[in-house]
């Protein structure tokens, strides 16, 4: 699955650099085999079982790991819980859940649920609503997982950008990331030292202005990062990557979330204001307005030049997020 998102690099996929990723980056290694566990199923007799069962195991040892980012509890040893890894590790549970967000969580003792109630429960059982109880299996089933989705990744990238500020990831001075930040990824790829502390940073900085940005639009929240932070993250970077395939994806993927939120900006304000560009007719006009600016990135970023998958998928939820409005008036 790796290849399908641009959280995590290569480093981590070459058995040498894997001694690394189990003593110095336990949130990341365990977020990394929680996710496997759910997706790959182990041979032999009993897999299937044997796999539900590590999965379970290594997600509430993540939530443990969280729990610690959380409350600031820090272990004296050198496996640190507030690394660049965990970052990445955030990120990576907000694009790939664990298989216990679409089941209830377990009991407590303290659900209202429990109480006992003497009020007398009247049903009418002669006339049942058969349009009721469809409508409410498709909130079960349909929406409800969709809104915990959004809900889990929504509080994990605030986590994230949180311990991103803590770090020095936004500072314009290193001297503070010096002290926090140590990356054996930037000088994995060849990077000069002080380049070798920036690769991550620069990485992690375009990562969370994307995923922040496209859910808060996706949402319709006012996004978590700063405006004063957007032109010092989109502008480009005098780094050497060495990864020109990353960041090539990840400039497209930038300019695309840039369109999304001029569009959350123009296009949906408010409640009232959109309706009133409804009734008005005024909507097509800003259709009219951004539909070049989406061909134009289209040209750019998937016609002129061979792209992977994911980057034409990307697109089309913005299409639907547009003319949805429409769709509702009629």
């Amino acid at each position: 699955m790796a290849p399908l998102s641009p959280i995590l690099s290569h480093f981590y996929s070459h058995h040498r650099n894997h001694y690394w990723l189990i003593s110095q980056e336990p949130v990341l290694c365990c977020t990394i085999l929680m996710i496997s566990s759910r997706y790959h199923t182990l041979p032999g007799v009993g897999g299937a079982s044997r796999g539900f069962f590590i999965h379970q195991r290594l997600w509430q040892h993540c939530q443990h790991l969280i729990m610690r980012v959380m409350l600031g509890q820090e272990k004296g040893s050198k496996a640190k819980t507030r690394t660049v890894g965990t970052i990445e590790a955030l990120l990576v549970m907000s694009e790939w859940h664990p298989r216990s967000l679409h089941f209830p969580p377990e009991s407590d003792g303290w659900d209202s649920d429990l109480m006992m109630d003497n009020t007398p429960e009247h049903h009418d059982s002669t006339s049942p609503d058969s349009s009721v109880s469809a409508s409410s299996r498709w909130l079960e089933d349909v929406i409800e997982p969709a809104r915990r989705s959004d809900r889990m990744s929504w509080m994990l990238l605030g986590s994230g950008l949180t311990l991103a500020h803590e770090l020095g990831i936004f500072d314009t001075d290193d001297s503070r990331a010096k002290s926090l930040i140590s990356s054996p990824e930037g000088e994995h790829h060849g990077f000069p030292v002080e380049e070798t502390m920036n690769f991550p940073r620069h990485r992690i900085r375009q990562l969370l202005y994307v995923f922040i940005n496209q859910l808060a639009s996706r949402l319709g929240c006012m996004s978590l990062m700063p405006q004063s932070l957007n032109h010092s993250i989109v502008a480009p970077s005098s780094l050497n990557t060495g990864i020109d395939e990353w960041q090539t994806f990840m400039n497209s993927w930038i300019e695309l979330t840039k369109l999304a939120k001029s569009v959350t900006d123009m296009f949906f304000p408010s409640a009232t204001f959109t309706r009133q560009q409804l009734h008005s007719g005024r909507y097509i006009g800003l259709l009219d307005h951004f539909r070049p600016l989406l061909s134009q990135w289209r040209q750019k970023h998937l016609d002129s030049k061979r792209k992977c998958g994911a980057l034409h998928i990307f697109p089309a939820p913005l299409t639907v997020y547009i003319h949805r409005p429409l769709t509702a008036f009629r």
